[in-house]
C-alpha cells in the first residue's frame, strides 16, 4: 500500500517539476527577448506612437 502511494507521488512529482522546467525556460526567453527589444530601441518607437498630441489651446 505505501509502494503504491509513492508511486503516484513520484509521478505527480516528476509532471510538476518538468511543468517548473517548462515555465522557467519560458520566463527565461521572454526577459532575453523584453531586454533585447529595449536595447535595440524597438519599444521607444511605440511608447512614442501612443502618446497624445499637445492640446490645441496651448
Amino acid at each position: 500500500m505505501g509502494d503504491d502511494g509513492e508511486g503516484t507521488g513520484k509521478k505527480k512529482k516528476g509532471f510538476f517539476r518538468k511543468l517548473l522546467k517548462f515555465t522557467a525556460i519560458l520566463a527565461t526567453i521572454g526577459a532575453v527577448v523584453t531586454f533585447w527589444k529595449r536595447k535595440q530601441g524597438s519599444d521607444l518607437d511605440d511608447v512614442e506612437w501612443q502618446e497624445l498630441p499637445p492640446p490645441a489651446g496651448g
